[in-house]
């Protein structure tokens, strides 16, 4: 019961590609929270661009999230290659989680920091970069280039499968607020860089410059510095995983001493 007075009316603007909008916005009602669902971006699949790309010719794989993963592995059908014998590492526990139902055992991740640069320090990432083993990375277009830059320097060889695309949402941020009587929610969620360009650029196109005073919630300690560095006047919110109860968790602790 602490934890539904904590989040009692706090307004939190859910940006997430609408297919993990929703699951999310549910945990949040349970929590007497307000949700204000606004998808910043669309994922759209490429996945046929993409297969002949796919060689045999690599060790182990990396699927960078759960789209990676749900885009990815028709195309690995399609390109009739196989996984078997592969090392299998997912970004994180979600996208673990897909590769697991979707019948890929004992996927990798990282020991706690869930992006790139949790996964490069990794321990069972260690043994990829000391034997310079050949990586196939499973990701959108013009994702990221840490992942690959950071393997290539100590010599690994690093290969994409760019089997989706993210793309800017047209719908606009201000009729949502409106619908729900919200001028500036509490808490914007930023959980990419993806994510953090729409929100700027909607914020300007549509002049919603009091969002700017918001409180932001983001993954990850290197996304804050981003976020800072977009215009936000408030220090963020930083949670290490993108589940809903991390999520959850991270604004009731935030609320506590407001109550």
């Amino acid at each position: 019961m602490g934890k539904l007075r904590m989040l009692h009316n706090l307004s939190v603007l859910v940006t997430r590609p609408a297919e993990t909008s929703e699951a999310l916005a549910s945990a949040l009602r349970l929590v007497n929270a307000l949700p204000v669902v606004t998808p910043m971006i669309e994922i759209m699949e490429i996945g046929h661009k993409s297969i002949g790309v796919i060689k045999n010719n690599f060790d182990c794989v990396v699927f960078v999230s759960k789209n990676a993963v749900r885009f990815g592995l028709p195309v690995v059908r399609e390109s009739s290659i196989s996984l078997q014998g592969k090392t299998i590492f997912a970004i994180g526990p979600r996208t673990a989680q897909a590769l697991v139902d979707a019948g890929i055992k004992h996927p990798i991740t990282p020991d706690k920091i869930y992006n790139s640069e949790g996964l490069l320090d990794s321990s069972a990432f260690k043994e990829v970069i000391s034997d310079k083993k050949r990586v196939l990375v499973f990701r959108a277009t013009k994702g990221r280039e840490l992942l690959a830059s950071t393997l290539r320097e100590t010599g690994c060889k690093v290969d994409y499968c760019e089997c989706y695309i993210r793309r800017i949402s047209e719908k606009p941020i201000g009729p949502q607020l409106t619908r729900a009587g919200i001028s500036t929610p509490d808490v914007i969620l930023v959980t990419s860089g993806a994510i953090l360009s729409a929100i700027l650029r909607k914020i300007k196109e549509e002049r919603l410059l009091g969002l700017y005073d918001a409180q932001t919630l983001v993954l990850g300690e290197r996304l804050a510095g981003k976020v800072q560095e977009g215009g936000f006047t408030k220090p963020s919110l930083v949670v290490d995983q993108l589940t809903n109860s991390a999520i959850i968790a991270c604004l009731a602790t935030w609320m506590k001493p407001r109550n």
